[in-house]
């Protein structure tokens, strides 16, 4: 193995490592509750936390070193004072009336020592007489520390291995050199953080730690009383009709829904979902003719990759629907569990069912007429494709679908449809045809393989502007290693033209059907049933 090889090698096994590493610890992390139900909340206060920690750190930090600054100024004031009254008595020869003066100065002050030199540097007063008289010699190791004005400030250390700081002035007359004055001072007399510091920063960092430990305490507990009542209503149990509701599972700016029992008196009882019309809107016609009309074309669709409507009406004074009850994850969610692309096999499989449930509801006719019925659902998206713990693939909510038989209730201009997901047609409020949901499961499917989405947008005016002239780049760009027919496939329900994509969605389903053949692709339903246990136990 050549050195590159072995380098290549060490490398890939280093990221191997890191990545299993990290996932290994990002999976132990989501089993403990707290951290799973507090995650966003934790990503905004830890940082925040931090902040606060380092930006106390470095304030302080700064007071201190002024507050030093402030203190070697006033330091280096004294030596001054030392070195203008020992100035007469050296010119004089007064040593026995210096070394009073200069005891009485240490006398006053918390010093090391404090000493007057001559010329020759030997020391003429000193606070240790027997000092008198000898060389002077500087505290070892001497390291400059400042030069304020004439002074000169320098860390050192004591022959008994205390550390000091020495301020020394010169003592001169008629600008000569007559000796020195110096005296010396413990170096945490100057050194470090002072206390009082110590306990502001600790004082901030504790009162900031509190409070985020209440604001992550706070959430916490609401996000515990909503997992333990999953947003419960009444204990009495609320009951519409033959339905009693249990959990609220979901609730919109439209609607709210529920979990509920279907209860007949002769005991039979079914879990449904049941969707219901906030109060507010129900007494607005032309929403609840919306709302009607979506029963009405959902319930026309009976297909195993279609959520199934079993009732709609009004009870009571309240409009609802009464759907099939899907137990698992929308395909958005799992996007969002998983972090990453789908397995290939896994994202042919859900998109062959999805466009089998959209070519029935493409080609439903009337029971009667026999007249095709033209229904588009026009809010193909992750969210509205559901897959169960059994492995089914069902799409859901017709809420924005069109039938050709149906009466339109869209305002003109009006854009129906997640803006991410939208056909460019569509965008430009042009008449569209089933073809916009084989363009809306082409993005789905690109981001399933890719592992993003391929464009979001704020307002209809940047969907307007920029869908019709976005380039959609090669999926192999964004996940290299696909296979060639794959692509091919993909990029076919994405062609700009309508005339360009598939035909119907069975066309669709055929193309990937017979790739899975070649690939030699086993995957079915208990193998996504088997995905979805695993990742519902971890949810």
């Amino acid at each position: 193995m050549t050195a590159n090889a072995k380098a290549s090698t060490t490398i890939l096994w280093l990221k191997q490592l890191t990545t299993n590493t990290f996932s290994s610890i990002n999976r132990r992390l989501e089993k403990i509750d707290f951290l799973s139900r507090n995650k966003k909340v934790l990503a905004v206060i830890a940082p925040c936390w931090c902040v606060v920690v380092i930006t106390s750190i470095f304030l302080f930090n700064a007071l201190a070193g002024q507050q030093r600054e402030v203190l070697l100024a006033q330091y280096a004031g004294e030596a001054v004072a030392l070195a203008n009254f020992s100035a007469p008595l050296v010119l004089e020869d007064d040593l026995l009336r210096l070394n009073r003066e200069v005891s009485e100065f240490a006398r006053t002050r918390d010093l090391s020592f404090a000493a007057v030199v001559n010329h020759e540097a030997k020391i003429v007063a000193h606070t240790d007489a027997e000092k008198f008289n000898q060389p002077y010699e500087q505290p070892g190791n001497p390291e400059s520390i400042a030069t304020i004005g004439e002074v000169s400030v320098e860390a050192g250390q004591m022959t008994d291995g205390a550390r000091v700081i020495t301020f020394m002035k010169n003592i001169t007359f008629s600008g000569v050199k007559i000796g020195s004055a110096v005296y010396a001072i413990p170096e945490e007399s100057v050194g470090g953080i002072p206390r009082r510091f110590h306990w502001y920063s600790s004082l901030l960092i504790l009162f900031f730690s509190i409070a985020a430990a209440a604001i992550v305490y706070n959430h916490d507990r609401r996000k515990r009383q909503l997992a333990a009542n999953r947003m419960k209503v009444a204990a009495d149990g609320t009951r519409i009709g033959p339905y009693r509701l249990k959990d609220k599972i979901a609730q919109g700016g439209m609607a709210e829904l529920y979990i509920a029992d279907y209860v007949r008196e002769d005991g039979f009882k079914r879990q449904v979902a049941i969707k219901k019309v906030l109060p507010h809107l129900a007494e607005n016609q032309d929403f609840i003719k919306m709302f009607i009309r979506e029963a009405r074309l959902a319930a026309l669709l009976q297909h195993p990759n279609i959520v199934q409507i079993f009732d709609f009406g009004k009870i009571r004074d309240t409009y609802v629907i009464a759907m099939e009850y899907i137990q698992g994850m929308n395909l958005g969610q799992i996007m969002a569990h998983l972090k990453s692309p789908m397995p290939m096999d896994m994202a042919i499989f859900i998109i062959m069912k999805i466009s089998l449930g959209l070519d029935y509801s493409h080609k439903r006719k009337d029971d009667e007429s026999g007249q095709a019925l033209g229904i588009v659902h026009r809010d193909v998206s992750p969210q509205n494709i559901l897959i169960s713990c059994q492995g089914e693939v069902k799409i859901s909510d017709f809420g924005i679908s069109k039938a050709t038989t149906e009466p339109s209730f869209t305002q003109a201009g009006v854009i129906k449809g997640k803006l991410s997901y939208l056909a460019p047609e569509q965008a430009l409020g042009q008449p569209v045809d089933h073809r916009i949901d084989i363009y809306s499961l082409g993005l789905v499917f690109y981001e399933v393989l890719s592992g993003r989405r391929l464009y979001q947008f704020d307002t209809d005016i940047e969907a307007i502007r920029k869908i019709p002239e976005m380039v959609i780049p090669q999926l192999s760009l964004e996940r290299p290693g696909l296979p060639e027919g794959l692509e091919r496939v993909v990029m076919k329900c994405l062609e700009k033209d309508k005339n360009q994509r598939y035909d119907d969605a069975m066309a669709l389903h055929d193309d990937l059907l017979k790739l899975k053949i070649k690939l030699q692709m086993a995957y079915d339903a208990s193998d996504l049933s088997n995905f979805m246990r695993t990742i519902l136990n971890h949810a």
